[in-house]
């Protein structure tokens, strides 16, 4: 299986979208230190993305990829009749990752936990679109996602099929998951892109609110 990495090298986070953000503005005591947090992070931070073409197997509910069973309903049923699906592990990178662990003050834990979630947010828009340049370029359909851990029907413990699929994400890009099935760095996310006539996220279904990775308005069952 071929695995595909996108690195970004420095990400392009604006001072107004950290703003933004943090819901404060530019007359903020504190923005000076804003400031020089933001280009420090822009500085040491690599946001980073994994991701495969995978052309699935069905079997009766069960839906293989890269000879990892997925026995779950809800995903069988969303992804049948895909001719591929593109699994993915993206994340906000070790790098800011083990750079926010050494503030103390909760200010500054604050802000820089917001620049690891708008590091995730560049590399989940790169990997979005690259696979629409390169995969999904048909402009009448649209780019799905399902997600481990957002619905009941695909509780979290479908992370481990995912890093199985890929396996050693580890060494690829920096990205654990641990025995509580929570990945580290935290700020990262995984799932399986597929392409559909209209457009699907498990967000349309997930109730929680004020989510900072949100892509979709809830609209019940």
């Amino acid at each position: 299986m071929e695995k595909n990495i996108i690195l970004i090298e420095k990400p392009d986070i604006s001072i107004q979208s950290l703003l933004t953000a943090l819901k404060l503005d530019e007359d903020d005591e504190y923005i000076e230190e804003i400031e020089n947090l933001l280009r420090k992070a822009i500085e040491i931070a690599k946001p980073v993305a994994l991701y495969s073409i995978i052309k699935p197997e069905f079997n009766k509910e069960v839906i293989k990829l890269n000879e990892i069973e997925i026995a779950e309903p809800f995903v069988f049923k969303m992804l049948s009749g895909c001719d591929f699906v593109i699994p993915y592990i993206a994340s906000c990178g070790p790098e800011i990752n083990e750079w926010s662990k050494k503030f103390t003050d909760f200010f500054d834990q604050f802000v820089a936990d917001t620049l690891k979630i708008l590091c995730l947010m560049c590399a989940r828009d790169a990997l979005t679109e690259e696979v629409k340049t390169k995969y999904f370029p048909d402009e009448d359909k649209h780019i799905s996602t399902l997600n481990p851990g957002s619905l009941e029907e695909w509780p979290l413990t479908g992370q481990i099929s995912l890093f199985d699929i890929f396996e050693n994400v580890d060494k690829d890009i920096g990205v654990i998951l641990t025995d509580s099935l929570l990945m580290t760095p935290t700020k990262s996310v995984s799932g399986i892109m597929f392409q559909t006539e209209e457009e699907y996220h498990n967000c349309q279904l997930c109730q929680k609110e004020n989510c900072p990775g949100r892509r979709a308005e809830y609209i019940g069952d």
